[in-house]
């Protein structure tokens, strides 16, 4: 009788160790095993490019350097090749990389740069006619008007008495005489001027 209930155990024994090594690992005599373990989700890599469209030049360098990101170049947006003396003249029209891209820090950010007075003023003037050149800037302006034969002119700052020593800071709000009139060359004309990002008044002009 004893013999045969060792032989019993002994099968026994043997059953349960073979089921355990084919198990591995889930739940064996009502322990549950540790599983496989989670997969972490991966970390994103380098710094997000903030929005710097429609931003003054300043503004949209300094948000690019809080997230440092240093590496900025710029480039005119009209194709023709100016350099930007005064920054601060100049508002971004586009961005590379794109808003939202992670990129590493030593990442070169191209803006598309462009003045508010781009694209602004007369397709022709006509010799004698005093052509409409407000809202534009105040080098382009002169040009235009001289274009249409008037040489005497003048420009007095809207919001004091700066003199107007580099006339690619300066944005025309106003002229006299007014836009369209008959005129000699020898004409006076003078233009109301105020700087880059300064106030316009009622012109509506940008700058």
């Amino acid at each position: 009788m004893l013999p045969r209930l060792a032989r019993l155990l002994t099968s026994v024994a043997v059953a349960l160790t073979a089921s355990v090594a084919a198990a591995g690992c889930g739940v064996v005599s009502g322990v549950l095993q540790p599983g496989p373990s989670a997969t972490a989700s991966p970390v994103p890599q380098g710094v997000e490019v903030p929005a710097v469209i429609g931003k003054r030049l300043p503004e949209a360098t300094a948000a690019l350097k809080a997230r440092g990101l240093g590496k900025v170049t710029t480039a005119d947006s009209t194709g023709a090749g100016r350099k930007v003396i005064e920054p601060n003249n100049w508002v971004v029209k586009g961005q590379t990389p794109a808003a939202g891209a992670r990129v590493g820090r030593d990442t070169e950010i191209v803006l598309d740069v462009g003045k508010p007075t781009d694209g602004i003023g007369p397709a022709s003037v006509q010799v004698g006619i005093v052509p409409d050149v407000r809202c534009m800037e105040l080098q382009a302006a002169q040009d235009t008007l001289q274009d249409a034969g008037f040489l005497l002119l003048f420009s007095d700052d809207a919001l004091g008495d700066r003199r107007q020593i580099l006339d690619r800071d300066w944005v025309v709000i106003g002229q006299d005489p007014a836009p369209g009139r008959l005129a000699l060359p020898t004409t006076r004309i003078t233009l109301t001027v105020v700087k880059y990002a300064e106030p316009t008044g009622e012109s509506g002009c940008r700058s």
